[in-house]
């Protein structure tokens, strides 16, 4: 093969594989620890509180499971405890959103938690990670988000 076209074959090679690897990341990241669900709540609301930031929403997607489950064929209960807190920052939100208006769909943020019944004792606390719009702006803006929520969850886990 003619060095020109190694070369080519080489770039079409790490393309692919980068597109892939973008397209296989994880939407989600999530780290465990170990004690009761009740004070790792309280953990992960105190991280968001010490962020600067307030909580607008909390969506109780346990009991909302619970509360459905017959009425929707399920045969077991999921979770002991098992909840999202939803929230934004003003100011990594206006620089996403002046990087690409379209960014507005990453807000708000939200943090879950949930402990299982398999699992008793390992609470899981995890993020969507934020995609959005092309662009190194938006990249710029949706990196700082992601790094802000990764710092809450890991303060919140001690990860």
């Amino acid at each position: 093969m003619k060095p020109a076209l190694n070369l080519l074959a080489t770039f079409v090679l790490l393309v692919s594989f980068s597109s892939y690897a973008l397209a296989n990341e994880t939407a989600l990241r999530s780290y465990s620890t170990q004690g009761e669900y009740e004070e790792v709540i309280q953990d992960v609301e105190d991280s968001i509180l010490n962020a600067g930031l307030n909580i607008d929403y909390r969506g109780r997607i346990g009991e909302m499971l619970d509360r459905t489950r017959k009425d929707l064929g399920g045969t077991s209960k999921i979770y002991k405890g098992a909840q999202f807190m939803q929230f934004c920052s003003a100011r990594l939100s206006r620089k996403m959103m002046e990087a690409d208006p379209a960014n507005m769909g990453v807000c708000p943020y939200i943090v879950y938690v949930y402990e299982t019944i398999k699992k008793p004792g390992t609470v899981v606390v995890g993020y969507k990670r934020p995609q959005g719009a092309a662009g190194e702006a938006s990249r710029k803006a949706l990196t700082a988000i992601d790094t802000l929520l990764n710092g809450i969850v890991k303060e919140a886990t001690d990860n």
